[in-house]
């Protein structure tokens, strides 16, 4: 297990290193950007089975929240059916823990989770979005599939997303639980970074307060637009945000981890 600097979780574990692009919030990958320095001639696009970490986490007493695959998607196509079922069948085995889960490939998710893998109370499911075309693709599926708690990573925010991210908001009513669904957001980090509207992640943050669901804003990215205190890097520092956006809630049913 390597601890982590995403402020969303405590640490990482990566049965499955590799990916490749599938949209826009793909093209400045934090992951392949690490990749590049450390996996000398190894391609980021050169998916990979570990076997050798499988059991890792069952050997890491101390409840923990666990990002999964955080270098890579478990849901890409490269990775077998019976490896991912495996993978769950570890956290299955692991409940001091609480296990996070994103991916880009919200149908392949949706297919697995409703037909093949059982819901887990230690295994919060998500996807990532960063503009309209992928919420309108993505969080409909994420709705339609099982999980103690749903997360909608809206990371890089690319656009105003208020229109698309009210109306998804107002089709959970009344058959998913506020305290099942978790939102993530902030702009793009790197030295590239594309621009982030202050504004934009603040209706995000006012959507969620209306309609009582929890937010974590993580940072405000490398480029942000609308607001001058800000220093070079990602802007991750929740002291430097502006008040509005001092704002970093869980979801209250957690059974494990921290």
């Amino acid at each position: 297990m390597a601890d982590s600097k995403i402020e969303w979780t405590d640490a990482v574990w990566n049965p499955v290193t590799g990916c490749t692009k599938v949209s826009a919030g793909c093209k400045n990958c934090y992951a392949e950007t690490i990749a590049k320095r450390f996996w000398k001639d190894r391609k980021f696009t050169d998916v990979q089975l570990h076997e050798d970490r499988l059991e890792q986490p069952l050997h890491w007493k101390k409840s923990r929240m666990i990002f999964v695959n955080s270098m890579s998607d478990l849901f890409h196509d490269h990775i077998p059916h019976q490896y991912i079922y495996e993978v769950f069948d570890i956290m299955k085995q692991c409940p001091q823990h609480i296990f996070q889960i994103l991916t880009k490939r919200a149908y392949r998710l949706n297919q697995l989770l409703n037909y093949n893998i059982p819901k887990l109370d230690n295994v919060w499911i998500g996807v990532s979005i960063e503009d309209n075309k992928t919420a309108n693709e993505r969080i409909p599926l994420l709705l339609e599939t099982p999980a103690a708690v749903r997360m909608i990573s809206i990371e890089p925010l690319l656009e105003d997303i208020s229109s698309t991210f009210m109306r998804w908001t107002m089709e959970m009513e009344g058959w998913i639980k506020r305290d099942e669904i978790w939102v993530i957001v902030g702009g793009e980090s790197g030295p590239k970074a594309r621009p982030c509207n202050i504004q934009w992640i603040k209706e995000v943050v006012s959507i969620c307060k209306v309609e009582n669901i929890p937010v974590f804003v993580k940072q405000l990215g490398s480029n942000p637009i609308g607001y001058n205190s800000v220093k070079k890097g990602k802007n991750s520092d929740i002291n430097l945000f502006p008040e509005s956006l001092k704002v970093r809630e869980y979801p209250k049913n957690i059974t494990a981890g921290t």
